[in-house]
């Protein structure tokens, strides 16, 4: 319970070593060594929440995506003009059941960076590194621009824009326990990436919306 860590008074360090300790029983401790590397590169600190000195102009409120219900879970249907932009809704749709975000203010912000072994992966790291952020500093990310997206080199980098998680201004909508590979699906203009392959679109039966052609599902443990 993130939120009950921070009531109950724990230092973020010690919620880093709860979700690190998790990352490591789910067999993903490789991952989880990997993302506190990279927490410590040069220059801005990955997962390093700073005061936000301008929101680019560029980076708008944008709230393209849906909810459907899956038994005790929640899939976060996102679209976008490009994968980019739907990648970085899923997150923002992540965020917004976990908040009401017009509540959030934009005066911090934070950078995430995430690998993966194909397209479903790296979208799984993506969400994993904003939920380990807010697990170790409460910050709630509003807006998120997607900063370098390499897919060649299955890799993305992200900048989050919010502000930390406070109950006594903030909503509290349900906890995200854990973001999941089950059930996940990355839609382009010609092709669907699932757990199973990679399918032409018209084969899987999905119309394509001409204006946002990208899509993402993906299933959280809420």
């Amino acid at each position: 319970q993130v939120l009950d860590f921070y009531r109950g008074g724990q230092s973020a360090a010690s919620a880093a070593e709860l979700r690190l300790e998790g990352r490591a029983a789910q067999g993903d401790a490789g991952a989880a060594a990997s993302a506190e590397a990279d927490r410590s590169a040069a220059g801005q600190v990955l997962g390093e929440c700073i005061p936000v000195v301008e929101v680019p102009e560029h980076v708008q409120d944008l709230r393209q995506f849906t909810y459907h219900d899956h038994t005790a879970d929640i899939i976060v249907h996102s679209w976008g003009r490009t994968r980019a932009e739907a990648f970085a809704q899923v997150c923002v749709g992540m965020f917004q059941y976990m908040t009401e975000l017009d509540g959030i203010e934009l005066s911090h912000c934070v950078d995430v960076e995430a690998h993966g072994h194909d397209l479903l992966d790296l979208l799984y790291h993506l969400l994993d590194e904003f939920l380990f952020v807010f697990g170790t500093q409460t910050h709630i990310s509003r807006r998120i621009e997607i900063l370098e997206f390499d897919e060649d080199a299955l890799r993305i980098r992200a900048r989050g824009y919010g502000e930390r998680m406070d109950l006594s201004k903030h909503s509290q909508g349900t906890e995200i326990k854990a973001i999941t590979m089950h059930m996940m699906r990355i839609l382009g203009p010609d092709s669907v990436r699932t757990e199973n392959g990679t399918m032409p679109r018209d084969a899987a039966g999905d119309l394509v919306d001409t204006e946002f052609p990208h899509e993402a599902y993906v299933l959280l443990d809420i």
